[in-house]
């Protein structure tokens, strides 16, 4: 039975409305009226489905479009595998992930896209993926088409709606991940490193610290945080420098420098100190990260290289080198303000006996002793300076600007040297007496070098113990003119064998009767300049500097060469010749032993 068209349908009250709209067309008389409606109202009827149907179909398609190119475009790469793992489905995203054409992916092995080193893994992954229903996640490397790999994390599950295993996978790439982890456990280590740490606030509140910082500082994490590092500040630095270091913290974003800390037990330590501004990608907010090391060993080191480049290590007064540096700071500053100043050059006398008869360590001991008296007796400016063994050397600044009063005053340091220096010693129970020679050299200005300045003091010295030690003598320039004029002969004495410069020249012994019964060999230097030269002139020199050994050796031997020669005459052969021996020579026994 046919049913009949339901008055109340949707539909048709909208149909029927839009006829009714509509002018009534022309009919014909003999068609029933009733029956030309329902037709022009089911018509109707018909062209609205059919539009709402094309309609639907539109937005079915706008939606699928939607959804290939949500599928397509999504930033996570999605497949689709068949029981055998083959790629029967892939997004646009996977392929731009894989680096290669969807077209040439699919049907494709996923296990070839795999890194060689992963294969093992993911065929294990796979496996247990074929047993179970439940997602599964993993993490492994795949292999671009240009053959790069790229660690990824692949999310799988397996479609319960199918007969045969497919399985859907999502992957993503996860460098950046890996590189954010590997750059957190890198920072993890470092903030647990050897050096101490700590992160506060932008207004130096404490917010964390690592281990170190509690070994390097006794402060436990409870007890910093909340705190701020003036909890650490020693009192070395004063308020100025903390602004200076904050304002290069403004400035530049960074400093570093060395800085005196106390730890928790009142111990003040070195450290070498880094402060980093850090600030946020919006930059709201602004931490600063100090690390720090314990260099308290490295400054004890340096002091220590210090105190052995530039101090004696028996006394601990300064040494040469350091007295050479002060006595040139000593004339350029006396250039500047006009004062003399002087350098006073000590000698201890007999201390070579001392150090023989009772030993080095008798001798060290007295060494400290004179150095303390003498660090008594000066005054709090002057420097007083071991030069080794047994010399020492004071230097004054600041005398007088009239060099009359300033021989004075040196003369008066000079002496009271003499008086703490003549004071016995007792040292391990034994009494010591001892004297000083000392050689005084005035300066003014920096005309004279360093060098010379000492030479001077040193030659005074010199003659202080010619004359019988336990004196004080100033440097005299003619005393220097007569010891250079003396350096000079020695050096040309000792090339005076080896160039046959010495003659020996023989003096005619007669008898009463005027007959000659013998000679006497006299000594003489052909001096290239000097001309021929007397023995008093050389002789004291030779035996000062030992040459008088090789010279007597060599008037032996001619001597007798001559002897020899006179004996093949009958004139000559009952000649006696007599040669004039030193009394260095006398004790030497290398003369005897020719």
């Amino acid at each position: 039975m046919k049913k009949r068209p339901n008055p109340f349908d949707p539909l048709r009250i909208k149909a029927q409305m839009q006829v009714d709209r509509a002018p009534a067309p022309e009919t014909d008389t003999h068609t029933p009226e009733q029956l030309l409606h329902e037709l022009r109202v089911h018509q109707v009827e018909l062209e609205m489905q059919n539009e709402s149907l094309r309609q639907t179909q539109l937005e079915l398609e706008e939606s699928r479009d939607r959804y290939v190119d949500l599928y397509d475009f999504a930033p996570i790469g999605y497949l689709s595998l068949d029981a055998v793992g083959l790629i029967t489905d892939m997004n646009l995203t996977s392929a731009t992930l894989l680096g290669g054409e969807r077209r040439k992916l699919l049907r494709r092995l996923f296990s070839m896209q795999v890194a060689a080193a992963d294969r093992k893994r993911w065929h294990q992954f796979f496996i247990n993926m074929l047993k179970m229903d439940d997602a599964q996640i993993c993490e492994l490397s795949l292999k671009r088409h240009e053959g790069t790999t790229f660690p990824v994390q692949i999310n799988c599950k397996r479609l319960s709606h199918s007969a045969e295993p497919q399985f859907r996978i999502a992957f993503f790439d996860i460098t950046e991940r890996k590189r954010t982890d590997d750059e957190l456990r890198l920072a993890a280590i470092v903030f647990e490193a050897q050096e101490g740490m700590i992160v506060t606030d932008a207004n130096a509140v404490i917010l964390r610290v690592n281990h170190a910082f509690t070994q390097l500082t006794g402060y436990s994490p409870g007890e910093a945080v909340g705190n701020t590092p003036a909890m650490l500040h020693s009192g070395r630095q004063d308020q100025a420098f903390y602004q200076q270091l904050w304002r290069t913290l403004k400035q530049e974003h960074r400093w570093q420098g060395e800085i005196w800390n106390k730890h928790k037990n009142g111990k003040i330590f070195a450290e070498w100190l880094t402060i980093s501004e850090v600030g946020s990608l919006d930059g709201k907010m602004v931490r600063y990260v100090g690390t720090f090391s314990d260099i308290t060993h490295n400054k004890e080191a340096d002091a220590e290289i210090h105190r052995l480049a530039y101090y004696d290590a028996l006394t601990g007064l300064p040494n040469r080198r350091l007295l050479y540096d002060r006595l040139g700071q000593a004339l350029a500053a006396s250039k500047r303000r006009g004062h003399h100043g002087a350098v006073l050059f000590l000698d201890l006398d007999n201390f070579k006996i001392l150090n023989d008869t009772r030993g080095h360590d008798v001798g060290d001991l007295m060494l400290v002793e004179v150095a303390r008296r003498l660090g008594d007796a000066m005054r709090e400016g002057d420097t007083i300076a071991r030069l080794g063994g047994d010399e020492f050397v004071v230097l004054l600044e600041d005398l007088s600007q009239d060099e009359r009063e300033a021989v004075i005053q040196a003369g008066l340091v000079g002496e009271k040297i003499h008086e703490i220096t003549q004071a016995s010693y007792l040292i391990r129970d034994i009494e010591y007496t001892g004297t000083t020679s000392i050689g005084i050299s005035l300066f003014c200005g920096n005309e004279v070098s360093v060098d010379d300045l000492m030479k001077h003091a040193d030659l005074a010295m010199y003659q202080a113990k010619k004359d019988g030690r336990n004196s004080l003598r100033f440097f005299d320039p003619a005393i220097q003119a007569a010891l250079s004029e003396y350096s000079t002969l020695e050096g040309q004495l000792r090339h005076a064998l080896e160039r046959q410069q010495l003659q020996l020249h023989y003096q005619i012994q007669v008898n009463t009767a005027g007959q000659a019964i013998g000679a006497e060999a006299l000594l003489r230097w052909v001096h290239p300049e000097r001309g021929m030269t007397t023995p008093d002139q050389f002789i004291s020199l030779a035996e000062e500097t030992g040459l008088i050994l090789p010279i007597g050796l060599w008037v032996l031997n001619t001597a007798c060469a001559q002897i020899k020669a006179w004996s093949r005459h009958a004139v000559t052969r009952d000649l006696n010749l007599a040669i004039n021996v030193s009394s260095f020579s006398f004790a030497s026994r290398v003369l005897w032993s020719r």
